[in-house]
């Protein structure tokens, strides 16, 4: 215990670090782009220009800006928007973050749900047209892009299925409905979970030849014992090792997704603010991308030792 908890805290140092780099660089990188947000705004004389520069800092040295923004960020001050004035960054993503950790958390219950169900069913009828159908459905939509199945989401219950849906899948005001999650959930997910479905079945069929497993048949388990206490568990460890990049293809992935369907989570503030040259905001949201994904790549480390006892940091 005393081990897995200095692994832990080692990694969230370590995560701290790649963030504040992470972030750094694309500080660095956009301050080098020529213009700014203020040319978007018409009519502005030079001396409102110069007061507006003043306020954000803008007219100081590079080197001075980013030590003020390095400072403001070890006390979890990210600065202020741009666009809108006196709208601090770091509320904003916060509430955007909760935002698209409903949309993501959905979608992984989609990715692991659905793929462990078709990936265990079409190893357990290995060769019959179970699997066929299982495998092939699998295939189909791992090749389907999620802006595809998005959009095929879209059409189908926003339009062909209108008059049985009356709208409440998308057309309602506001963002939250528990009627609005499932659809950019399935789109966000699908693809994944039909990775997780071939790599279920493939070591469901390497787990259910091994002697243990023919030992809990010939003793005369139930069948639901044998499968998921003895096969299940030992075939999701290649499972959980693929969940590190699954989960971070969703938080990037949720970009477009959110986009679509117009959620207001950290996507779609990312894209906006590129469009509006809003680079405060930008570098707040690849800030809290980094950090999330090296969150998400740690909770599936300390899942190894739950599914594997002799797994010890």
């Amino acid at each position: 215990m005393r081990g897995t908890l200095l692994y832990i805290g080692q990694r969230l140092v370590l995560i701290a670090i790649t963030t504040v780099l992470v972030s750094s660089i694309v500080f660095l990188l956009l301050h080098q782009i020529p213009g700014n947000a203020f040319l978007n705004e018409t009519r502005q004389s030079e001396e409102t220009l110069r007061a507006e520069l003043h306020h954000y800092g803008l007219d100081l040295p590079l080197p001075q800006q980013y030590a003020n923004w390095v400072t403001g960020v070890l006390h979890g001050n990210l600065g202020e928007s741009l666009v809108n004035h006196g709208v601090l960054i770091t509320p904003l993503l916060v509430r955007e973050t909760s935002v698209s950790a409903t949309v993501g958390f959905f979608a992984l219950l989609v990715t692991i749900g659905l793929g462990l169900v078709l990936g265990v069913i079409a190893a357990l009828r290995q060769n019959t047209w179970v699997d066929y159908i299982a495998s092939s459905t699998a295939v189909i939509g791992y090749s389907v892009p999620s802006f595809v199945i998005a959009i095929f989401g879209l059409l189908l219950f926003g339009h062909y299925l209108y008059v049985w849906t009356d709208g409440t899948v998308f057309y309602q005001p506001g963002w939250g409905k528990v009627e609005q999650i499932p659809v950019p959930a399935l789109a966000l997910g699908l693809p994944y979970a039909s990775y997780v479905a071939r790599l279920t079945r493939a070591s469901m069929l390497e787990t259910i030849r091994t002697d243990y497993v023919r030992t809990a048949w010939a003793k005369g388990l139930k069948a639901r014992v044998v499968v998921l206490r003895h096969a299940l568990r030992n075939a999701l460890i290649p499972v959980v090792t693929i969940l590190g990049p699954l989960i971070t293809g969703i938080i990037t992935g949720s970009v477009v997704i959110e986009n679509i369907f117009g959620i207001p989570g950290l996507g779609k503030e990312f894209v906006t603010s590129i469009l509006a040259r809003d680079y405060n905001i930008v570098i707040g949201v690849f800030t809290f991308y980094a950090a999330l994904v090296g969150l998400a790549n740690l909770a599936v480390d300390v899942i190894y030792p739950v599914l594997d006892p002799r797994i010890r940091y």
